[in-house]
């Protein structure tokens, strides 16, 4: 009696221990799914002909570890920090890495090369880069040259624009 009570234990255990490898697994492959669903596409809008650095940890003064052209298509994992937005699969010998939020945009970009009116009311902000300080006015009317456009943010020959105040053939 006391070899069958033994091997039930044993039965049960082996049970117990299939069980909890099957949930760890079930856990494993959600989570494994999660983090490729959070892998984002973004885009770097900065001035033509030119580059945005890649470093290798969220801070200007971090080694640089790559670069990324103007329209360049990239993949984050949806980490920020300091104002800059981890990058993953980055042609670099580390494969990853860090862009300033400054320069990069959610939706696709358009390189167009055309001259745009600004609309409005009243004047609008030209910005240094996305969202970021304002350094000077363009007038309801004026022309502009709008080199790329997404559709949040335009860059001109004027500085950034919001696409919203813009009137592109």
């Amino acid at each position: 009696r006391r070899s069958s009570d033994l091997a039930m234990v044993a039965g049960i255990t082996a049970i117990g221990i299939f069980i909890g490898v099957c949930l760890c697994c079930v856990v494993l492959l959600i989570s494994h799914a999660e983090a490729d669903e959070m892998v984002c596409t973004r885009w770097v809008l900065c001035q033509p002909d030119s580059e945005v650095l890649i470093r290798a940890r969220p801070d200007r003064r971090s080694e640089v570890v790559g670069a990324a052209c103007c329209g360049e298509q990239l993949r984050s994992d949806g980490r920020e920090r300091n104002g800059y937005i981890h990058l993953v699969d980055v042609n670099n010998e580390t494969g990853d890495g860090w862009i300033s939020e400054k320069f990069v945009v959610f939706d696709e970009l358009y390189r167009i090369d055309a001259e745009g009116v600004i609309i409005g009311k009243g004047r609008v902000a030209c910005r240094d880069s996305v969202s970021g300080k304002r350094i000077g006015w363009a007038s309801a009317g004026s022309s502009v040259t709008v080199y790329w456009i997404s559709s949040e943010w335009a860059v001109t020959d004027r500085g950034y624009i919001m696409s919203e105040y813009l009137e592109v053939p």
